[in-house]
């Protein structure tokens, strides 16, 4: 029996659309509940309920009738719990292939550690902060951005050929500095390439989140910080 998923998310977050990619790429059917963030609606039951946290994304898994539900938030640890629990088709490379595993965990942990502590998306789109108070968290970000030019230069994703979990983890976050006014085709054309070659792909399209997104940044009009 397949297992029934319920996805809570929101539109525009590159959080919540990792796992709805992850969904697709996987072929699981699921419900997809919008959660309106902006109206407090994460404080509400039944959402409120599910987590400790009341944060989107949150996946309710119910592996079959009677069973109890398994309720895993962190958009992370949510694709990785679905290639854990539906391994066909895999969304990481084999075990028999050590070293492209190794390259799909390193750059999911490096995402963690190095990418997304340098995101300044939120200060820019909510503080309305400008270019003189973030120039040195600017700097910052264009200097690791040079780290995943590296890391794709050459190939066509992250771990080679094949798209993996780790795309699913950066891609949304890249999409963050275009919006802010980054260049990558000038600034790093393999990052550019790159991000082309996520847009295109059938899950990506399916879930409309390019068009959602960019829906909402255009609302909200940030100034174009890291256009040079």
């Amino acid at each position: 029996m397949a297992p029934n998923i319920t996805l809570y998310t929101v539109a525009p977050s590159q959080n919540a659309i990792r796992p709805e990619i992850a969904l697709l790429e996987k072929g699981l059917p699921f419900r997809k509940v919008e959660v309106d963030l902006f109206q407090g609606g994460n404080q509400k039951p039944p959402f409120s309920e599910l987590t400790p946290r009341r944060q989107v994304p949150t996946l309710v898994y119910e592996p079959a009738e009677g069973e109890a539900p398994i309720v895993v938030y962190e958009s992370i640890a949510t694709i990785r719990f679905l290639d854990d629990a539906h391994p066909e088709p895999p969304l990481m490379p084999p075990t028999s292939d050590l070293r492209r595993r190794a390259e799909a965990t390193m750059r999911i942990e490096e995402f963690q550690a190095k990418l997304d502590p340098v995101n300044i998306f939120g200060s820019v789109i909510f503080r309305r902060l400008g270019k003189t108070e973030l120039q040195p968290r600017i700097d910052a970000l264009v200097a690791e951005l040079a780290y995943w030019n590296a890391y794709v230069e050459g190939r066509r994703f992250l771990a080679g050929d094949s798209f993996t979990l780790a795309d699913i983890a950066v891609f949304p976050l890249l999409m963050h500095f275009e919006a802010m006014g980054f260049d990558f085709a000038a600034n790093t054309p393999a990052l550019g390439a790159y991000i082309a070659a996520c847009k295109e792909r059938p899950s990506v399209r399916q879930t409309g989140w390019l068009e959602n997104f960019a829906k909402f940044v255009a609302a909200r009009a940030p100034e174009p910080v890291l256009a040079d």
